[in-house]
């Protein structure tokens, strides 16, 4: 292979974890108000799926709770995604388990803290060790679905060759 198509070949396979990357420094540089502007829509249709389901009125203490659990699994999520894609990144078929499993989510975690003490310079917005946890937990969750699909792939395949 020349040495062009290797930088290439790991650029593509670093791209979309750099993306995502990015895509969450863009959320976490939104301000407190513009951040719950955008999660408040996805919280109305919640709220209006809730009262047509259980016809009753979604109280405003219900309404915080839902939005609170909403932000959480986009927390979740993000992270489970850079999690997937940090695994692709680094993943290597030669190396043992500890490569492939522990540098991509080190690199998560160690993320999800750049994350929230970025949050510290944006206005009404702050630390958290909370969502540290839970951008971490995505990490390790989108790792390991990784991990499984590489490894239910390579048996599937190994069986067949049987």
């Amino acid at each position: 292979m020349s040495k062009k198509k290797t930088i290439l070949t790991r650029i593509a396979r670093f791209l979309p974890m750099i993306l995502i990357m990015a895509a969450i420094f863009a959320f976490s540089a939104m301000p407190g108000e513009e951040s719950g502007n955008a999660s408040g829509s996805i919280v109305k249709v919640v709220v209006e799926v809730v009262e047509k389901v259980s016809h009753e009125a979604v109280t405003e203490d219900r309404t915080e709770t839902i939005h609170f659990v909403i932000r959480k699994i986009a927390h979740f999520t993000e992270f489970m995604i850079l999690g997937m894609t940090a695994v692709l990144a680094f993943y290597n078929k030669g190396r043992k388990w500890l490569y492939n499993f522990l540098l991509p989510a080190v690199v998560s975690a160690v993320y999800a803290m750049s994350d929230e003490f970025h949050q510290m310079f944006v206005a009404d917005r702050g630390p958290s060790v909370r969502d540290v946890c839970i951008d971490s937990t995505g990490a390790l969750t989108g790792a390991v679905i990784i991990l499984l699909a590489v490894h239910f792939h390579y048996v599937k395949r190994n069986s067949q060759q049987l």
